[in-house]
């Protein structure tokens, strides 16, 4: 009976020690807000967009919290996200496209650019 006593002991304190989340407080840690976003996506969208781009306009948002991981191996932390808005009008000036775009930030780097908001980079 001692000896099934001590095993039970013994598998019981394996598979609690095996566990990675003993230990944790569970909180997510956030990376800093970006501050220079808007020279950033200035500059992203200068360099990306082809052609002329004189009748462009960019409705840039503030940062809000993202849920996406932007760590190595998607785990660290987690980023923020900033909403753009791009219009420009065609050629003949007669059309305006309206594209969203939503920047993901880890600290000042931007980690990805995505079309949805609930896509991850």
């Amino acid at each position: 009976m001692r000896r099934i006593a001590a095993t039970l002991a013994a598998c019981l304190l394996a598979g609690c020690s095996s566990n990675p989340n003993i230990g944790t407080s569970g909180e997510v840690v956030r990376a800093k807000p970006p501050v220079n976003y808007a020279s950033t996506i200035n500059n992203y969208i200068d360099l990306t967009v082809k052609g002329a781009q004189t009748s462009r306009e960019l409705n840039i948002g503030i940062p809000e919290r993202g849920s996406c991981p932007m760590g190595q191996g998607n785990n660290g932390h987690v980023g923020w996200v900033v909403p753009v808005q791009y219009s420009a009008l065609n050629k003949d000036g007669s059309t305006v496209t309206i594209t969203k775009y939503f920047f993901w930030f880890a600290d000042e780097r931007l980690k990805g650019v995505t079309r949805r908001m609930e896509v991850c980079p």
